[in-house]
């Protein structure tokens, strides 16, 4: 059993995630020293209760151009249905298109902060997706929205992308925070001011942000529609709801999360390992049969799963590190392949995956 309900999640959670803050805080420095004067950077670098619902926080923007004068539109009930569906909420005074803006929202009576990228093609008369960026252990939003890449994307093919800051800078670790929670207020939050499509709100992130995808796949089915963490995930299991569209990126030099069984340095945390972590997946899924493997350059394979009730596959990047595929290299992780990018293949993935 790699998940119960006494506590396992947040076990290995706890041990991936520490043994992971000293390294990702190189990553990290790396990262915040490239940062321009705008704010938009400019170099690289267990929920408490896991199944509770809602929304109810309210949104502020935080951008200098806007936060004095814009209030959360009132009255809004944010739909799903088809793919860029009419929507009447007109454009964004608070989130300027064309660049990213800082943000804040109340969510159990503390304000929870992020960065929002809005496309330039927006204008308020069409619903959009919306993917969810998280960051890794000891990194915050805006560090994530660039070191991720999704924003070139974003304004290329028309979609939201928001990566929030977590507490203490960490995902699902801090006693009292919900994380889950605060996930479902940012995403009804952001839905008054923007034309969300709720059947195309997709998660992603690195590592301890990895974690927390995978953990909104399992407690928040009815969210996200498909997630693609990169070099971290929890197990499918037993607390989970129904099945969600599921890939994962990992190299398999990876020194922080380990590929195969093994220890968490430096902490001593034991992982089960992605190979059996993805097994979970696939059976949650309704999985049948062996994967299929393909080979997608000289070190990365793609391995699908069939027959599927939700789409699942898994990139294992041979002799990759702690690293996001395509990205800013940073030496101290490992390698970075540049035979994919986990972006480009996440949004394609994402779209081929609206609820349905």
């Amino acid at each position: 059993m790699l998940w119960d309900s006494g506590g396992t999640l947040v076990r290995l959670l706890r041990w991936a995630m520490a043994g992971a803050a000293l390294v990702l805080l190189g990553l990290v420095a790396t990262i915040s020293a490239g940062c321009d004067g705008d704010g938009e950077p400019g170099a690289p670098g267990s929920p408490t209760d896991a199944e509770a619902a809602g929304a109810g926080g309210t949104t502020t923007p935080t951008d200098a151009a806007s936060a004095a004068t814009t209030t959360p539109t009132e009255g809004i009930t944010p739909g799903g249905g088809a793919a860029g569906a009419a929507c009447s909420l007109g454009p964004m005074a608070a989130f300027p298109t064309g660049r990213t803006s800082a943000g804040a929202i109340t969510s159990e009576g503390r304000e929870r902060t992020f960065q929002l990228y809005v496309p330039p093609s927006y204008d308020g008369t069409r619903e959009i997706a919306l993917v969810l960026n998280f960051h890794g252990l000891g990194s915050n939003g805006a560090e994530q929205q660039f070191y991720s890449g999704l924003v070139p994307v974003a304004e290329r093919e028309g979609f939201l992308v928001v990566s929030p800051d977590g507490i203490n800078r960490s995902w699902l670790l801090t006693p009292g925070v919900n994380d889950i929670t605060f996930t479902r207020d940012l995403v009804a939050g952001i839905a008054e001011f923007a034309c969300v499509d709720l059947d195309r709100v997709y998660a992603t992130g690195i590592s301890n942000g990895g974690f927390m995808s995978a953990a909104l796949a399992c407690f928040a089915g009815d969210l996200v529609a498909a997630v693609a963490p990169v070099a971290g995930m929890t197990a499918a299991g037993n607390l989970c709801g129904d099945p969600v569209p599921f890939i994962e990126f990992h190299g398999t030099d990876d020194r922080v999360v380990p590929y195969e069984p093994g220890i968490v340095a430096p902490t001593g945390g034991s992982f089960a390992g992605v190979p059996a972590l993805m097994e979970a997946w696939a059976e949650f899924n309704g999985c049948e049969g062996e994967p299929r493997e393909e080979p997608v350059g000289e070190s990365v394979v793609f391995r699908e799963y069939l027959g599927c009730k939700a789409p699942t596959g898994h990139y294992v990047v041979k002799g990759g590190g702690h690293t996001w595929p395509g990205a800013v290299a940073v030496d101290r992780l490992g390698v970075t392949t540049r035979e994919i990018s986990a972006t480009e293949i996440a949004w394609a993935f994402f779209e081929a995956n609206p609820r349905k």
